[in-house]
């Protein structure tokens, strides 16, 4: 299995702005940790993955308006983790917006349930 480029494994302070959302998710979901390319990624307990950290940048699967929303953020893009193969439901979003990433891991945990 290939390795995960360095560039996209997360620093310290990416992996614990990472654990701050997941802990706070935990109190509400029932999710657990999960790997998706070699990186953190949280998951339904049984279920898909629909949030994970890029580097440090959080991707999140969504649909329709939060989708949308979540593209139009100033830095956000889709999430291609192998150049030129965009995940078309997955937005990559910058840390310069970590005070929307536990409402945008709702919403995608909420998606899953559609």
């Amino acid at each position: 299995m290939a390795e995960t480029p360095k560039s996209t494994q997360p620093t310290e302070a990416g992996q614990l702005r990472f654990d701050s959302v997941v802990d706070e998710l935990k109190k509400e979901l029932d999710i657990v940790g999960a790997s998706m390319f070699g990186l953190p990624f949280v998951k339904r307990r049984g279920g898909k993955a629909f949030a994970g950290l890029y580097g440090d940048d959080m991707v999140f699967k969504l649909e329709g308006e939060a989708h949308e929303a979540a593209l139009a953020l100033d830095g956000a893009h889709m999430f291609e983790p192998i150049a030129g193969a965009p995940m078309k439901a997955w937005v990559q979003v910058p840390p310069t917006h970590e005070t929307q990433w536990a409402d945008l891991a709702r919403k995608a945990e909420a998606s899953l349930h559609a």
